[in-house]
């Protein structure tokens, strides 16, 4: 791939620059986190991709999907609650989320790379899914990724999040991996994943080879929250990417949390002494008010400010942890 679709247009490998490969603008979270799951407030994300920007940033994925599109948005951004809701027959992100964001990014100057795709369980329509087949799904993602996200004029630059959320990976789940991987067949696209807590990033890499993806346009995604190295590993032999992007639990009320950064560092450091460096990628999965960093949280800039002072302190060469940033989101998106 020669460019990928930010929502201000196409960027070149070169434009890239230090990438955020798994974050979140506007979501909406409110089925499974209620309290808190619900970033909406347009100047509260301003200050945050602000900081980023000050912290050397120039690059963020946006990984909401159509579930967690709807109503994602300002506040009043629109009085049409059609285009406030995740498009009921394409399965696309909202418009009101696609041009949110895309107005964001004019605004901080923040370059913005939109995924396309579905969420896990809870978050999916079983009629919708029952109503349309692989094949179609395949083609509204392809739509999304060629033509445009409908009624936005925006297309989306890769694949994700596509997710399961248990210890097994359930039909509906399945068929939106093999939706996603048919999608990404098509057009080139990266896949990137959420396999959270339970080692299930295996059985979705196995779902999307058999669909005839090369795993290294594969990212999966939340490795960190599998309490095992071996897991990491295990996907890095089988050639897919693998993301440590939960550091979002890694700062808390204004504070370093040492044991959830501790074991990320040593997870780092075993997958860099064994051979990785290249296929490793980090990120914060900013998804609630209080990931914010003016609330006590990551904020978009942790990776790049404590967690790098911390990682170097400990052993790891800064100029492996800027290729990190740089050079390893550049291969995940146009391939390596």
């Amino acid at each position: 791939m020669d460019s990928v679709q930010s929502v201000t247009g196409p960027i070149a490998p070169a434009q890239l620059g230090v990438t955020l490969p798994h974050e979140h603008v506007y979501i909406n979270m409110t089925r499974t986190t209620p309290q808190d799951g619900y970033l909406n407030v347009a100047d509260e994300i301003a200050t945050e991709l602000d900081l980023f920007v000050a912290a050397g940033g120039s690059t963020l994925i946006d990984m909401t999907n159509g579930e967690l599109s709807d109503y994602a948005a300002p506040i009043g951004w629109s009085n049409d609650q059609r285009a406030m809701q995740q498009n009921p027959d394409t399965g696309s992100r909202s418009v009101a989320n696609v041009l949110s964001t895309k107005q964001m990014s004019e605004r901080t100057g923040v370059q913005i790379i939109l995924g396309t795709g579905h969420y896990y369980g809870k978050y999916l329509d079983a009629n919708w899914f029952d109503r349309n087949s692989t094949n179609k799904i395949a083609d509204y993602l392809v739509q999304d990724l060629m033509d445009e996200i409908p009624g936005t004029g925006v297309r989306a630059g890769v694949i994700g999040e596509i997710a399961s959320d248990l210890s097994h990976i359930s039909a509906l789940e399945e068929r939106s991996f093999r939706a996603a991987a048919r999608a990404s067949r098509e057009t080139g696209a990266m896949v990137s994943t959420h396999a959270a807590t339970f080692p299930t990033g295996l059985a979705q890499l196995e779902i999307m080879e058999e669909e005839g993806v090369d795993p290294s346009r594969v990212v999966i995604g939340h490795a960190d929250t599998v309490k095992s190295v071996d897991y990491s590993l295990e996907l890095l032999k089988r050639g897919a990417f693998v993301e440590f992007d939960c550091l979002m639990t890694c700062r808390v009320g204004g504070e370093i949390v040492r044991p959830q950064i501790d074991r990320r560092i040593a997870y780092l450091q075993a997958v860099i002494e064994a051979g990785y460096a290249e296929r490793i990628l980090l990120s914060q999965d900013i998804c609630a008010r209080s990931n914010l960093r003016t609330l006590g949280g990551p904020g978009y800039t942790f990776v790049l400010q404590e967690f790098r002072a911390i990682a170097v302190e400990a052993g790891i060469d800064p100029d492996i942890l800027r290729s990190i940033s740089t050079d390893n989101p550049r291969a995940a998106v146009f391939g390596a």
